[in-house]
């Protein structure tokens, strides 16, 4: 009887002891998918690090299409069979070229053209049945002719009867295409790579004027004035690229700090100041702190024009080999990616009447003089005049503000081309650098500038290939803006000193106490299973 009771009471007991398990078994199990399955999926969407999705492989990619250029060259002789054999002879110079896709077209002999006395003259007749885009040119036949290519001012060259198609060919590659400095811009080879920047989206133009003594050095100019007159039309002319903000000043106070010579002369001051042009960079270095240039947030080009006190006037710079360097009675000098200084010497009376009486003067700057030399300054600043010399080749007089038209289009099609390599170069460094650190933020910003960036770079090439020069600029400058606003984005620094170790460093510490009771939940799981299987045989037993 005891051993029945005994046996009854056991039973109970293990029932109950297995349905507590089972309650201990599901208990766990519910916390261990709420902690793995919801928890950590969880805390890991919620410290992911936001990315854009960006079209990575195609901005890799985009070196392996190369830049092809359209160029139309027409070409006009009286005699049809010249011409005919002038286009021949230059479709085999540029047959097969990877940069260039040239199409020379013929114009034929016309009755007009005989009527011609003038070479512009003659221009204007072709021009009327062939018309010229942006970027395109002409060679136009005129008998006589003393060069065997004289480059005019517009979209057009003269050539002689005799001019063949080696010289041509020379004129286009080098001045009209600019090829050699276009191979500089592309090369992957840092050894032969070109040196100049793209060209920036925006320019402050600074005029400053330096008067170190204005007390007795009373300088007149009217310095918006010239400014307006002089240089306000030729940066219009040349805002395709780039568009430009100009300003004056005047600077007192302020002098050189160089070491200067005493050099006699036979003038009636007979004496004059020799400055090195070793000197100059350090002439930069002390005088820019002080121009007051450095709160744009545009890129500056100052133009600086110095006025010497006659205590050291008149001062000419001299060489490294030591002769006078001094150019149309001005003295000047330019500094790549900086500006250029034009030194304003006061007129050798004005001098000697100080000298005589020691008094305060008064004299008026030399407008045309100084503009002259600014303008020169700004071609070679903003890269688009080019020094040649090919013989028997030469250009007509520049008697004009506005640059040669046929050199400021090649330095659109140039600066194009710089800006579509500079942009894909930087969106290619960009993909490289985010694919390598994952933890870096892209955000939508970033994102959008990337992508317009990548569009425009092949809107661009396709406006190159059709030969819409305008349109590729266009398209180049805003892939250029786009590429560097995305380069130089302050978000992407936002998490680059908090990488992934460093999220699990500071997390694990928070997560390590829930996680040591699921790890352990994990034993105690294996145990109750396996002894809720024992006792699920020992009942079919």
């Amino acid at each position: 009887m005891d051993e029945v009771k005994r046996k009854s009471v056991t039973k109970e007991y293990d029932d109950a002891d297995i349905e507590e398990d089972k309650y201990r078994m599901y208990s766990s199990m519910s916390f261990m998918i709420v902690v793995i399955l919801i928890g950590i999926p969880m805390w890991w969407k919620t410290t992911e690090v936001y990315r854009v999705s960006l079209p990575s492989y195609n901005i890799l990619g985009l070196s392996e299409n190369p830049i092809k250029t359209s160029v139309s060259i027409g070409i006009f002789t009286f005699q049809k069979e010249r011409s005919s054999l002038l286009i021949s002879e230059l479709n085999e110079a540029f047959a097969d070229n990877s940069l260039w896709d040239v199409k020379f077209v013929q114009i034929l002999p016309f009755e007009k053209a005989n009527e011609a006395k003038t070479p512009a003259g003659l221009e204007n007749y072709i021009l009327k049945q062939h018309q010229l885009k942006v970027g395109d040119f002409i060679f136009i036949e005129w008998p006589r002719l003393e060069e065997e290519v004289l480059l005019t001012n517009e979209r057009s060259a003269l050539i002689r009867t005799d001019t063949s198609a080696n010289k041509i060919k020379s004129v286009i590659n080098l001045l009209i295409l600019q090829t050699h400095r276009i191979q500089q811009i592309l090369t992957t080879d840092q050894r032969y790579a070109t040196k100049s920047e793209a060209p920036q989206a925006e320019y402050d133009v600074i005029v400053s004027v330096l008067n170190p003594n204005p007390e007795i050095m009373d300088a007149k100019w009217n310095v918006q004035m010239a400014i307006e007159t002089y240089l306000a039309p030729f940066l219009r002319d040349v805002s395709g690229v780039s568009n430009f903000t100009l300003k004056s000043q005047w600077k007192y106070q302020l002098a050189f700090e160089a070491e200067l010579k005493q050099k006699r002369d036979t003038t009636k001051l007979g004496r004059h100041y020799a400055l090195s042009e070793t000197s100059l960079p350090h002439i930069i270095t002390s005088i820019e702190k002080n121009l007051g240039v450095g709160i744009t947030d545009k890129s500056p080009i100052n133009l600086v024009v110095y006025i010497p006190p006659c205590s050291i006037a008149p001062i000419h710079i001299y060489n490294r080999h030591g002769n006078i360097a001094t150019k149309h009675n001005v003295d000047s000098f330019i500094s790549q990616k900086w500006g250029g200084i034009i030194i304003a010497n006061p007129p050798e009376e004005t001098c000697l009447a100080y000298n005589e009486n020691q008094q305060p003067v008064q004299f008026y700057v030399n407008t045309n003089d100084i503009m002259q030399i600014m303008l020169h300054q700004l071609h070679k600043l903003l890269d688009i005049s080019i020094e040649f010399n090919i013989p028997s080749v030469k250009t007509v007089a520049l008697e004009q503000i506005s640059p040669r038209r046929w050199e400021y289009e090649s330095y659109i099609r140039r600066s194009t081309i710089t800006h579509i390599t500079t942009a894909t170069n930087t969106l290619q460094s960009l993909i490289k650098l985010l694919d390598n650190i994952s933890y870096i933020v892209i955000n939508d910003d970033v994102g959008t500038s990337i992508n317009t960036a990548y569009e425009h770079i092949l809107l661009a090439k396709s406006a190159l290939e059709a030969n819409d020069l305008v349109s590729s600029s266009k398209y180049a400058k805003i892939a250029f803006t786009s590429s560097e606003h995305a380069f130089f984005d302050s978000t992407l620094l936002a998490q680059l000193y908090f990488p992934d170790e460093q999220k699990y460093a500071i997390y694990i510490p928070l997560f390590l106490p829930i996680m040591v009771p699921v790890i352990a939940s994990f034993s105690m799981l294996r145990k109750l299973i396996v002894k809720l299987f024992g006792a699920k045989k020992e009942k079919q037993n």
